[in-house]
């Protein structure tokens, strides 16, 4: 199987169903997300938009203004005494509300709005505040890193189905929900979760020991002492708003070993693999009826889902015959290059 990248959201999508990791990851189709995936996105980009308020309010100490420009929220203007004013949060609540929803496949009522708020200040009220990124000195909201890993067995050479040759080094790829600074060698990951606190490959509630060798974290820390070396050590806090409030996991460089010796195993593990299974061939599953978009949409101009289609495919003809005709349309590998 073609792997060039683990992303924060692939490396657990692999345990949970590997075709769907390779119908995701490697042929590149989407999948529509549920109407709780959507809430979280709403909940999210409304304390994405609190940190990087924050952020410049620290940056710019003189300022009577705060500005952010934000992809989705657009230009948010206010004095630095509206930074605490409760009205400021439900505003950016519904402006956040406002832009998924109408892009989202779902009915949507004005009490999934109020729950998304509920969420919101539920998360930022916590022991007084604690996790409220406004109370906190914001290192960056929302930083994205691409990071590739130095290790021989993380070099990889593919003929590709089209002939096209690639050559590098497998990387690590995600988005972190806000980093913040504890003191002058302590950072803080804060990762707002608004699901339940369940590995979904398992069906077993995470605890504190599962969490502090959750390969999430794991990478994430990885990433941080990549992007930010000053720092010594991580704390890794993961927020169940709705399911056992905040875990916090204390890190630092020594974890990296722990981390790639996880990231090889899953690397290779993937890598050899030329025919992914399916949860359920017959699709009896609980996981493919009820949580998987590939499972309960037909493949166009087919009486087969998606993934039975696929599936299919790949015993008749072979899973680079699959790359090459399955793929979407437009898709194409993505590999790490060197910034310049």
């Amino acid at each position: 199987m073609l792997i060039t990248y683990i992303r924060s959201s692939s490396y657990n999508n692999y345990s949970y169903c590997q075709m769907q990791y390779f119908i995701t990851y490697v042929l590149g189709h989407l999948s529509v997300s549920g109407k709780k995936a959507d809430t979280g996105t709403v909940v999210h980009k409304t304390l994405e938009a609190l940190a990087g308020l924050k952020k410049y309010y620290q940056l710019n100490p003189n300022d009577n203004k705060i500005l952010l420009t934000d992809d989705v929220l657009g230009e948010i203007v206010m004095s630095r005494g509206d930074l605490m004013n409760p009205h400021m949060v439900e505003d950016l609540l519904h402006k956040s509300y406002d832009y998924y929803t109408t892009k989202s496949s779902h009915r949507w009522t004005r009490a999934d709005e109020k729950t998304c708020l509920g969420l919101v200040w539920d998360t930022l009220t916590f022991n007084d505040g604690q996790f409220d990124p406004r109370l906190r000195n914001v290192i960056d909201p929302e930083p994205h890193f691409d990071i590739p890993i130095e290790e021989d067995w993380a070099h990889y050479d593919y003929t590709l189905p089209d002939g096209k040759r690639i050559t590098g080094q497998l990387a690590i790829k995600g988005t972190i929900d806000l980093v913040t600074e504890l003191s002058s060698d302590v950072i803080e990951v804060v990762d707002w979760k608004t699901g339940r606190r369940l590995d979904w490959a398992t069906g077993e509630v995470k605890d504190y020991k599962k969490l502090c060798n959750d390969a999430q974290l794991l990478l994430y820390n990885y990433a941080i002492t990549k992007l930010y070396p000053q720092y010594k050590q991580s704390i890794m806090t993961i927020f169940f708003v709705k399911d056992g409030g905040p875990f916090s996991m204390c890190f630092d460089r020594s974890d990296n070993e722990k981390f790639l010796r996880m990231l090889r195993e899953k690397y290779e593990t993937i890598k050899k693999n030329d025919r992914p299974r399916l949860i359920s061939p017959d699709r009896s599953s609980w996981k493919c009826s009820k949580l998987c978009h590939y499972a309960k949409n037909n493949w166009p101009n087919t009486n087969h889902s998606i993934c039975e289609h696929v599936d299919t495919y790949i015993k008749i003809n072979g899973i680079d015959r699959a790359v090459k005709d399955l793929s979407r349309e437009g898709h194409t590998v993505n590999f790490y290059e060197a910034p310049g």
